[in-house]
């Protein structure tokens, strides 16, 4: 039983959500303006309610007889979040006696562009909000215990915040995230820092050996270039390239000095598929840092054959602009039927 909601969660009825014992999954986004509160306090105050630690957390669970779960999404695929959710949808719909799901929804950060290949359910900026992606999920495995979606309309945190406004533990921290995230998230499949451990986690990229680009150094394209030059290979009009030098706190090169560039959105242009740069970046580095290097968790983040071919010189960015054109046209055909509210998805054409 499936049902898409528009009243809060504790104006409803259901038995279960009143008389049942429930498990609450949250995070740190689920804090309510309107309570001045996260959502499990509030629960705990009016229902009978215990905090999950995690969607594998089976002791509580068989104690319950539903589960409220609000987590506020990335609009990425790597959020680990989403492959839990998966596993636990499975394992309801296998077992004789289910779980009532409740899902408080939140808006998308990074919005309804869509960019990247579709790869183990997802492409690399979906574009869902995680109701969407419930839903999505619930159908294609045919499932019938009772999820329920409540709608971000229904949610003053939804209503009243900005998505982005309590920063998450993946480093989503701003509104220069869901510009960028999809694609710099690539960089943890190499040497190279994606900036995580510092204020800007995937606005910078950057490492040691990467000094050798320092404008007046090592160009390889020669001194009359700039990154904001239209001829450079790694050149995006939607984009300004700052040189800088950073040290993270942690993480990649944790207390070192990286040397590398802070990506700064230009506001008066639009069409930006940060995924497509990022390969462009990377290849352009390969090309002229030979410490440069791939991990071996860059094929299943980069989830592409014809991306990893770019990547390896095999094939021109035409051809990868081409693939990646195609799959966003197949995720936005598939996604379509998924939606539960009326802004549509779209790509960068």
């Amino acid at each position: 039983m499936f049902s898409f909601r528009t009243t809060p969660l504790l104006e409803q009825e259901d038995l279960t959500l009143r008389r049942g014992r429930l498990a609450v999954l949250d995070d740190d986004t689920a804090w309510h303006p309107g309570t001045g509160e996260y959502l499990f306090y509030t629960l705990a105050r009016y229902r009978n309610a215990v905090r999950l630690s995690s969607l594998e957390d089976t002791a509580v669970l068989a104690q319950c007889q539903g589960v409220v779960i609000e987590h506020q999404p990335t609009g990425n695929r790597f959020d680990p979040f989403l492959k839990a959710l998966r596993a636990f949808f499975l394992e309801q719909n296998r077992s004789d006696t289910p779980l009532s799901v409740y899902i408080i929804d939140r808006l998308n950060p990074s919005g309804r562009c869509v960019e990247g290949g579709h790869y183990d359910g997802l492409p690399h900026k979906h574009g869902l909000t995680m109701g969407e992606i419930a839903n999505m999920y619930y159908s294609e495995m045919n499932a019938t215990f009772p999820l329920h979606i409540i709608s971000a309309a229904a949610n003053d945190a939804a209503r009243e915040l900005m998505p982005w406004s309590i920063p998450q533990p993946c480093g989503f921290c701003g509104l220069f995230s869901e510009v960028f995230m999809s694609g710099a998230w690539l960089w943890n499949g190499t040497n190279v820092s994606c900036g995580e451990g510092t204020v800007r986690p995937y606005e910078m990229f950057g490492a040691p050996f990467m000094k050798r680009l320092e404008r007046g150094r090592d160009l390889a394209w020669g001194d009359a270039l700039t990154w904001n030059d239209v001829d450079s290979p790694v050149y995006d009009k939607a984009v300004y390239m700052r040189w800088c030098s950073f040290t993270p706190a942690s993480g990649l090169y944790a207390g070192q000095e990286c040397y590398g560039f802070q990506m700064i959105p230009n506001p008066g242009e639009t069409g930006y598929n940060s995924l497509l740069h990022t390969l462009r970046l990377m290849r352009f580095v390969a090309g002229n840092c030979p410490e440069f290097a791939f991990n071996d968790r860059l094929d299943s983040l980069v989830g592409n054959e014809v991306m990893m071919a770019y990547l390896r010189g095999e094939v021109d960015y035409d051809a990868l602009r081409e693939a990646v054109k195609t799959e966003e046209q197949k995720w936005l055909r598939k996604a379509k039927k998924y939606l539960l509210y009326d802004e549509p998805l779209f790509r960068v054409k």
